[in-house]
């Protein structure tokens, strides 16, 4: 009986008589002909026993991509299975439905609480740049009321620290213009010796 999840797979005939001839040689060179026909009937039990075992490890090995994430419509693209079923069918044969269920089930909670995280995140960054926006409104206002002497026209000049060298901007030039002018004070001079 021909396999459908095999489609697509030949072996030549010479192949299959190495692979008879190489592992069934004890049996095939019994003289007796009934003892010839027990073992060589033993051997095809064997080998059908063999091909369920490869099937159910094929089966594993599809287990396995569908856990790491792969689709069975991936997997079909890259095998020769026909058809998604096909992937079912041999997971099921390997007795790994059931654990690829479970696999993909917590994969998708952990996705789902992922992404809620992701969105509580995303709020708690919304309202910490709304409160950083108005810390820094508040900020500027503080600075403007700071800056403004009384009597001026309500120009206002940023702090600039001691020190500090920079040209200013028209603005600047303009309000600096309208403050009162501040009275210098002189040092004392001092007498030059001849």
């Amino acid at each position: 009986m021909k396999d459908p999840t095999t489609e697509g797979y030949e072996v030549r005939a010479d192949e299959i008589d190495r692979m008879i001839r190489n592992l069934c040689a004890y049996a095939l060179g019994e003289p007796d002909p009934l003892r010839r026909y027990l073992d060589l009937t033993h051997q095809q039990v064997l080998f059908d026993g063999m091909a369920d075992a490869l099937r159910k490890e094929r089966g594993k090995a599809l287990a396995a991509l569908l856990i790491s994430g792969t689709t069975a419509e991936q997997i079909v693209e890259r095998t020769n299975l026909t058809k998604a079923l096909d992937v079912t069918k041999l997971v099921k044969a390997a007795g790994e439905a059931e654990h690829v269920k479970q696999a993909l089930n917590s994969a998708a909670s952990i996705g789902r609480k992922a992404a809620a995280e992701a969105r509580r995140s995303a709020a708690a960054a919304g309202r910490n740049a709304a409160a950083q926006t108005e810390r820094r409104e508040a900020d500027a206002t503080a600075a403007e009321t700071e800056v403004t002497k009384p009597g001026t026209t309500g120009a206002v000049l940023p702090e600039i620290p001691p020190g500090t060298r920079r040209v200013l901007t028209a603005d600047e030039l303009k309000a600096l213009a309208e403050l009162p002018a501040q009275s210098k004070k002189r040092r004392p001079s001092t007498p030059v010796a001849n």
